[in-house]
């Protein structure tokens, strides 16, 4: 293989076994990934995941008690931040009150041997990248929040960076300002090919935005997989519950392979065909998978549930709905429906309909899982 080939087939960030301890307190339990040139990775998880301790292990902004960290094909584990040829954007924006967008970018070319007429087409071409041209004399002060954030992002990527990391970079802007923002990022991101990583809380802006997502809990990775693996067949209940919405029927009995009785409740499932009789489990769903559909249907998973409650949310109504059983368990199911569905089966509360769990969009997950979050 050639020098070329071996280089594009060699992971542009590892991450082996990364470690970060304070005291007795685990930040990072032996987190290892790696990430592939131009790929965008986003860490997601709830604060106090650890999350953003990788992305300043990664940067070298914190020393991690363990493992190892490389970039480009380098071992930085020991490297401070000036040496590891990243571009760091914060939430905060970071940018010097009393320079100008131009020399907030400037700075990041600072220490360069650099001439100040390159040094000047340069910060040119950044901001005219960002979509910035015309501002470039104005100072933060002067700029809109997604104009400080593209100031910032411009800064970093100033000495082309091996790797780009993005610390909630939208989270202190408002959500018209974030959802363009965020796109902006991504065919940036792609047009120039830099392996990016970023952390957020926000499920859409990873969902949106990243190839791989990484879901953390508890200092670990308890997921890595696509946006569609991640939504569609999440690993835990953790997981399932973490990212969109999930109903949950905990302590259901496998019957047979595939089939879970919880009270008087029986339902297949493709999921768990490999479970033996007795097994315990729970039986997961999202919202828009469930069915609705007038009262007396009949098939695989159809079950009555009377309608508890209707929150309006602008596209459609997210429906509470307690299951019709007779005995004492009678566990409450949320569903999703369009406006022209409410419309057209006439539902209000109270009223009972059908409701179908198709069995190919349950999830189980076995007791081992435990409870979900």
């Amino acid at each position: 293989m050639e020098e070329n080939e071996r280089q594009a087939a060699r992971p542009q960030l590892r991450v082996v076994e990364a470690g970060k301890a304070y005291g007795r307190f685990t930040a990072l339990d032996r987190v290892s990934f790696n990430a592939a040139r131009g790929e965008f990775i986003s860490v997601l998880g709830p604060s106090g995941c650890g999350k953003t301790t990788l992305l300043r292990v990664i940067a070298g902004l914190e020393p991690q008690t363990g493992g190892e960290i490389h970039i480009g094909g380098r071992e930085v584990s020991r490297l401070p931040v000036s040496r590891r040829n990243v571009g760091i954007v914060f939430q905060s924006y970071a940018l010097f009150p009393n320079l100008t967008a131009a020399q907030n970018v400037a700075y990041g070319l600072s220490g360069r041997t650099m001439d100040r007429a390159r040094q000047a087409r340069r910060v040119d071409e950044l901001i005219e990248l960002v979509g910035l041209t015309g501002h470039g004399r104005k100072y933060p002060a002067q700029l809109s929040g997604g104009q400080q954030q593209r100031v910032a992002l411009a800064r970093a990527m100033a000495l082309s960076p091996d790797l780009l990391l993005l610390d909630e970079p939208l989270s202190a802007l408002d959500a018209k300002v974030r959802v363009m923002l965020r796109g902006e990022i991504r065919r940036l991101q792609r047009r120039l090919g830099l392996t990016t990583i970023m952390v957020t809380h926000d499920q859409e802006e990873a969902l949106t935005m990243a190839d791989r997502i990484l879901v953390m809990e508890r200092g670990r990775v308890v997921q890595d997989g696509s946006p569609h693996e991640i939504y569609d067949r999440p690993a835990t209940p953790f997981v399932a519950s973490f990212i969109g919405s999930m109903n949950f029927i905990p302590d259901a009995q496998c019957v047979t392979g595939g089939t879970f009785r919880k009270g008087p409740l029986v339902l297949s499932a493709e999921d768990g065909r490999g479970l033996p009789p007795g097994a315990k489990a729970t039986v997961a769903i999202r919202p828009e998978d469930v069915l609705l559909g007038v009262n007396g249907e009949a098939g695989a998973n159809v079950v009555l549930g009377k309608v508890q409650g209707l929150e309006y949310r602008g596209a459609g109504y997210r429906l509470t709905l307690q299951l019709v059983l007779y005995g004492e368990e009678r566990p409450l199911i949320e569903a999703e429906v369009s406006t022209e569905t409410l419309r057209r089966l006439g539902l209000r509360e109270d009223m009972v309909v059908s409701l179908t769990l198709p069995p190919e969009r349950i999830r189980i997950y076995p007791a081992t899982h435990g409870g979900h979050a």
